[in-house]
């Protein structure tokens, strides 16, 4: 872990620093979540770290605080299958059903592991394939048997509607598919990333008894009819054994630290190689053009916005990209700040311009908008923050 350094010696303004967490106690004070670990860096070295609020009754934030990372895990994921590719295991452009046999069905056939990382593939926005509930979200072969079965909504590669769990969790399988050991997802993600990248409070699935990890929760502002099925499945289905590669990683605000070092560093942290620099460049870039992101379009009708450009990463998160418009890197972001974002409660960007990093891991959920909105704003008043 690097060095927590003074703001001036980094280029950065304490002031302007402080105002990021008294936004967020603005929200926690307002009713909108309970806690946060935020911790933002320049040049590798920390400038700024809270934890406010409370993750559970009577539970005040902690450092070591193991957070449910929601689709920030699909990062952790994305990092792997390109780790594979480096290896020679499969490219790009080969067709999932080459790697997961029986997904050809129902239109799907041309759907290739690049279009899975870009949300391209064919596929419908969900968590649980039909016929499985939410109690079987956890069983990685059976989803995708269940996946493998649904007809395509759109010829891939024309379109673009981000996937929940379902793309994600297909990856997941390609890794296990492709594994010369026979290991399973979650042993995979701990020998091959967190393992290496030092991430010791990291995984794929926890104990339910476990003292840190940090319950899912909403406040009683944002609290819905679907809430009691969201809290079940989070607290109680994502358990030690539960596979979600599309989302059911839990991590320390250190350890998601750990994890964005070696993107910033083009793949590379501490000495160890985890992605080439060419192909985390190539990445890095913008994989789907002007295409909206049609997952959120009911939402962004609903509140009067023009429709969200996806600008899909092959990273498991968003690039900024140019122009004016609703970005969870920040609208001050510079057009190459790339971010993941887990969906009510999680967020990280890089600004590799400027240098600087921003994790924001929370307790009470801000489901839709609402959470990317919050994560812009943190990351302008980060990045407002910067002297140079």
């Amino acid at each position: 872990m690097k060095t927590v350094v003074t703001p001036s010696s980094a280029g950065m303004d304490e002031a302007a620093l402080a105002r990021v967490g008294a936004a967020v106690q603005e929200d926690i004070g307002a009713g909108r979540h309970y806690g946060a670990s935020i911790l933002i860096a320049r040049g590798g070295n920390i400038v700024y770290r809270q934890v406010l609020g409370s993750v559970a009754a009577g539970r005040p934030a902690a450092d070591d605080d193991r957070y449910l990372l929601m689709s920030m895990s699909k990062a952790y994921t994305a990092a792997l299958v390109l780790r594979a590719i480096d290896h020679g295991r499969f490219g790009l452009d080969t067709r999932v059903t080459e790697l997961v046999p029986g997904f050809e069905v129902a239109g799907k056939a041309r759907a290739t592991v690049r279009q899975l990382l870009n949300h391209t593939a064919g596929l419908p926005f969900g968590l649980v394939p039909p016929p499985l509930t939410f109690d079987q979200v956890g069983d990685l072969p059976g989803k995708v048997a269940a996946i493998n079965a649904l007809p395509a909504v759109y010829t891939p590669g024309t379109r673009c509607i981000y996937t929940s769990g379902l793309g994600f969790d297909l990856l997941g399988q390609i890794l296990v598919n492709t594994d010369s050991q026979g290991r399973g997802f979650r042993q995979i993600v701990h020998d091959d990333l967190f393992v290496p990248l030092g991430m010791s409070d990291s995984s794929f699935g926890a104990p339910l008894n476990d003292p840190r990890r940090v319950p899912v929760s909403f406040t009683p502002q944002n609290t819905r009819p679907t809430t009691p099925a969201i809290l079940h499945m989070f607290n109680q289905v994502f358990d030690a054994d539960a596979e979600v590669p599309s989302g059911n990683a839990y991590s320390t605000v250190d350890d998601v630290f750990r994890f964005t070092e070696a993107l910033r560093g083009r793949g590379t942290a501490n000495g160890h190689r985890l992605i080439s620099p060419a192909l985390y460049d190539y990445s890095h870039q913008n994989h789907t053009g002007d295409l909206v992101n049609e997952a959120v379009t009911f939402e962004t009708e609903a509140r009067g916005l023009e429709p969200m450009r996806a600008n899909y990463t092959l990273l498991g998160g968003y690039v900024r990209g140019t122009g004016h418009m609703l970005t969870t890197a920040g609208q001050t972001a510079s057009p190459d700040a790339i971010t993941a974002v887990g969906g009510a409660s999680t967020g990280w960007m890089i600004d590799p311009r400027r240098d600087v990093t921003v994790i924001f891991l929370s307790a009470g959920f801000n489901e839709g908008l609402s959470h990317l909105i919050r994560l812009q704003r943190i990351n302008d008043l980060a990045l407002a923050a910067v002297n140079d």
